[in-house]
């Protein structure tokens, strides 16, 4: 496959802010790629653009000048004009480039984009049901994700009764409190004035709800994200949870088991400051037969997870974190050397493309965690779907 041209342009996220999009013009086409961005980041993760979006795409523009003629034939030859990106342009750019020639290949080759990773395995969706935190601007909850799960090798059902699910919380929100208009945040969670036990409690419901007229096994997952609440050695939480808005780092983890305990909860990502890995350590030695899921802690970084593999036993995978597919591939693969359940996952403010879809199931990772709600994440779940 030649490059014929090579061109970003700037367009909208699913969040109304700028991103990049590359556009890769070979014999049999134009191919898009675009990068997501987070709202709720982790320290660890590159910054998407190095300057100003239209002076990182005027630049960017000139470098893309130097791909016209390459011939790309494998996903080692996108690997390689990765390694050969400039330091001010890895991020957004990156891999938006990356993205666009992974179209553009997939195409030439006549296979689907999974293939230039390995064998297609199912990936099983991780849907959000209840926003909070930064993703909710403040509002309701403290936890920033409340999240449904299936356990089966099902793709179909699993995301049938996820969808089930999801319904039974908007129609108990509308129930429950009459201040619920039915508005979700950037994720397609819904947003409600509930607080952090309430809104475990109601999600709880609509899964035994479901339950009754299901044999799926239904389970229940938080994303504390609670470095967005920790400072100076404590855990700050602004609607309090079992009668505390203050909590020590002991108590966090404590804190931590009550709710697994409690909720029956199978999905616990960052429930500690992205600093502390030995407390991630001890809330996994506390959550037998839990997923402990490291997010901020690891940033799809091979030298973080290198450091802190022994204190978690899953990981998110989220591209843009390190922007470079070269180095999403090395840290999959270290995590199949640790033994790490993988998790394919979104950002706040997506883009239409649904190529992360792919990533998950060429990959081998397990999961998927998406949205439910919003046609930019429907088109990551009806993707699943095709591949089934």
């Amino acid at each position: 496959m030649e490059i014929k041209n090579a061109r970003a342009i700037k367009i909208i996220n699913a969040n109304s802010n700028f991103t990049i999009e590359v556009i890769i013009e070979t014999k049999c086409g134009n191919f898009r790629g675009s990068s997501p961005k987070g709202e709720s980041n982790s320290k660890y993760e590159v910054e998407q653009f190095s300057k100003g979006i239209d002076q990182e795409i005027s630049a960017f523009n000139e470098y893309l000048k130097k791909l016209i003629g390459r011939t790309i034939n494998s996903i080692n030859d996108i690997f390689t004009i990765e390694k050969e990106i400039p330091p001010e342009f890895i991020g957004g750019p990156s891999l938006s480039l990356s993205y666009a020639l992974i179209y553009a290949l997939s195409n030439d080759l006549n296979k689907e984009p999974y293939d230039l990773f390995g064998k297609k395995h199912n990936v099983i969706p991780v849907c959000k049901m209840i926003g909070g935190g930064l993703h909710a601007s403040g509002l309701g909850m403290d936890i920033q994700e409340i999240l449904v799960t299936t356990i089966t090798e099902k793709n179909k059902e699993s995301i049938d009764t996820t969808l089930k699910v999801y319904k039974e919380v908007k129609r108990l929100l509308e129930k429950s409190t009459d201040s619920f208009l039915g508005g979700v945040d950037p994720e397609g969670g819904f947003i409600s004035g509930l607080d952090n036990y309430e809104s475990l409690k109601l999600v709880r419901e609509a899964i035994e709800n479901i339950i009754k007229e299901s044999s799926m096994d239904i389970r229940l997952g938080i994303d504390f994200a609670a470095s967005t609440f920790y400072k100076d050695g404590k855990y700050y939480y602004r609607r309090p949870i079992y009668g505390k808005s203050q909590l020590d780092r002991g108590e966090q983890i404590d804190l931590t088991k009550k709710l697994a305990d409690e909720f029956d909860i199978f999905f616990v990502e960052d429930p500690v400051d992205q600093t502390l890995p030995d407390d991630y350590a001890e809330i996994m030695k506390n959550l037998n037969g839990s997923m402990v899921v490291g997010d901020d802690l690891t940033a799809t970084t091979p030298e973080r997870l290198e450091k802190v593999h022994s204190s978690i036993n899953a990981t998110l995978i989220k591209p843009n974190q390190v922007g470079l597919m070269y180095k999403v591939k090395e840290y999959s693969d270290l995590a199949d050397k640790f033994k790490i359940d993988k998790v394919v996952s979104h950002r706040s403010e997506e883009t239409a493309i649904p190529i992360i879809s792919d990533v998950a199931a060429g990959l081998g990772a397990k999961y998927l965690k998406v949205g439910i709600n919003r046609g930019e994440r429907i088109e990551k779940i009806n993707r699943l779907i095709e591949l089934d």
